[in-house]
């Protein structure tokens, strides 16, 4: 396998992938709002406070964790019209969050977002009309719903609407008018916009890659928190080496977006050990990395990784206790997150129904490197 950037643009756009933004820990200000007077607040009906209430049962910020009063209390805020709310408990039933998953729901909560022209919820409604998911299978309508969303402001439409262009999902293949509507979603400073428009510089037919340019479209998505330009990132460091960057930052950008939850990040690390670039030549540690990307990314991990496995089973003989370590790593590494987010959010969560894309093809090697999140 070589170790080409892995995965720059994210595979399909109608693999749809839920995921959460998680937010960092609150700040000791943070920690001594009164949660008493939210309460109360919430209680008499007031939509801020109850906002603010199953934010704070969502995270475990001044009350016990509680998902299913999360949900009791966006559902409060929902029922009062409160859009946000309603996006808010639409993913929650995308996700099986705190309610029992129901996309049909999702959906219902969705549209009636978006009946109060809430771009957040024409976005998350269209990627599950690309998808048929909850509801039926209809490109026209989610393109429709993401040239209304673009036109209110909303950079990850412009995104999106990039990426049918790029793949040709109910519009003929168009890589100009692609890079149009990624600049656009950049100008808007989106940070899936910075990072599809980066993996586009390195995958278009015809382009001289621009590496500088590419390093710093993912830096400005990587610094929100998004977790594949972090990945991203690392491996275009890795890649160039030549770039301006800190000692060990490529290694470091790869561990800490592994330990969030990205597979193709363990497995680039996997690789990095059996190769002995940037790490320790180890096949122990590799073969550690690549149970480690399976088991987080189930079978399009495993799919990918398989020769390689097979081929260091048979040189690594304590695969059993191996094993296990990766199974005990996981459950301290438990995530998998579409957003670190670095700043303190007023209102958590902030949920997006996610359409990933990857290029099918590594370009440098021609093997197929096409992976879902």
């Amino acid at each position: 396998m070589p170790l080409r950037t892995l995965f720059i643009l994210r595979s399909h756009l109608l693999s749809l992938v839920v995921t959460l933004c998680l937010l960092p820990a609150m700040s000791a200000a943070a920690e001594l709002v009164d949660i008493a007077e939210v309460q109360t607040k919430a209680a008499q009906g007031f939509v801020k406070q109850e906002l603010e209430l199953a934010a704070d049962y969502y995270v475990g910020r001044g009350v016990p964790k509680d998902l299913t009063q999360s949900a009791y209390w966006y559902r409060k805020a929902a029922d009062q019209g409160n859009p946000a709310a309603q996006v808010y408990l639409g993913y929650m039933y995308t996700a099986g969050i705190g309610v029992p998953q129901d996309k049909a729901e999702a959906v219902r909560w969705y549209t009636r977002a978006a009946s109060s022209n809430y771009p957040e919820a024409k976005v998350n409604l269209a990627a599950l009309y690309l998808r048929g998911d909850g509801v039926k299978q209809d490109t026209q309508e989610a393109l429709r719903l993401l040239k209304s969303a673009s036109d209110k402001g909303d950079g990850r439409a412009d995104a999106y609407l990039g990426m049918v262009s790029y793949l040709g999902t109910g519009v003929p293949v168009d890589f100009a008018a692609a890079e149009a509507w990624f600049k656009k979603g950049v100008k808007r400073r989106n940070p899936e916009a910075e990072c599809f428009l980066a993996g586009l510089d390195a995958n278009a037919p015809g382009r001289v890659p621009d590496i500088a340019g590419e390093a710093r479209l993912l830096r400005l998505s990587a610094d929100t928190g998004y977790l594949p330009a972090i990945h991203d990132l690392g491996m275009l460091l890795v890649n160039h080496p030549g770039l301006p960057q800190a000692p060990q930052e490529a290694t470091n950008l790869l561990l800490f977006a592994a330990g969030v939850g990205s597979w193709q990040s363990s497995a680039a690390l996997g690789l990095l050990s059996r190769d002995g670039r940037l790490l320790p030549k180890d096949e122990r540690a590799a073969y550690r990395w690549f149970r480690i990307a399976v088991l987080q990314g189930g079978s399009p991990a495993e799919t990918y990784l398989r020769p390689e496995l097979r081929r260091m089973a048979k040189n690594v003989t304590d695969t059993a206790s191996i094993d296990q370590e990766a199974g005990e790593w996981l459950q301290v590494h438990p995530h998998h997150d579409l957003f670190v987010l670095r700043n303190e959010l007023k209102y958590f969560p902030i949920q997006e129904v996610y359409a990933t894309a990857h290029a099918p093809v590594d370009n440098e090697a021609g093997n197929q490197t096409e992976q879902p999140n």
